[in-house]
């Protein structure tokens, strides 16, 4: 039984046969389209296209750190999605300005209570993401959504490793402080 190679032999094999490029799509396109959809639900088909077109188009500069080209491939996603951020915060505040609200059309008077719970969560968790500063928003989004680790994280946004924590860091009491209702510490907002 022979082993499947890793990321980074597949991605020096693609420079002289393209098509093995195809493994690295199979593998990990589920996971970055499923990041990409819940940042960005309307355009995620086309930034998971766009992920690995960019991906395809830079494999030569590939830096095959890990085994893995997963955190590479979040950073490719995490730049696309820097250039939609004001979009993206917009349509955070609109949710929260909505309170929240989804699509009524399953609803089910048994668990009314706990969803209209949930709403109001939902929207305070919504408003407080669109008011972090887009670095932290975008650090805690990708380690929130993505299975990275910390070590992941900072690849893929090529930042040191103290920045992905003290980004999180502030993102965490950040968020605290506005589902706690306190005001958050300097510097947490953006």
């Amino acid at each position: 039984m022979s082993e499947e190679p890793d990321d980074a032999t597949v991605i020096v094999a693609s420079l002289t046969r393209p098509e093995e490029f195809t493994v690295i799509f199979e593998r990990h396109f589920d996971a970055i389209h499923r990041y990409l959809r819940r940042r960005h639900p309307s355009e995620a088909e086309e930034l998971a296209a766009e992920v690995f077109t960019v991906a395809f188009d830079a494999r030569a500069r590939y830096r095959d750190q890990t085994e893995s080209a997963r955190p590479w491939l979040y950073g490719i996603a995490s730049r696309l999605l820097a250039r939609r951020r004001r979009s993206e915060a917009r349509a955070l505040r609109a949710h929260a300005s909505s309170g929240g609200r989804r699509d009524a059309a399953e609803d089910d008077y048994g668990a009314a209570e706990a969803r209209a719970d949930a709403l109001r969560q939902s929207a305070l968790i919504a408003r407080s993401v669109a008011g972090l500063k887009p670095a932290d928003r975008d650090t805690l989004l990708l380690y929130a959504l993505s299975d990275l680790s910390y070590e992941e994280v900072a690849r893929a946004l090529d930042v040191p490793i103290g920045t992905v924590r003290s980004r999180l860091s502030r993102a965490r009491r950040h968020c605290e402080s506005d589902l706690r209702g306190t005001p958050a510490q300097e510097g947490a907002r953006g």
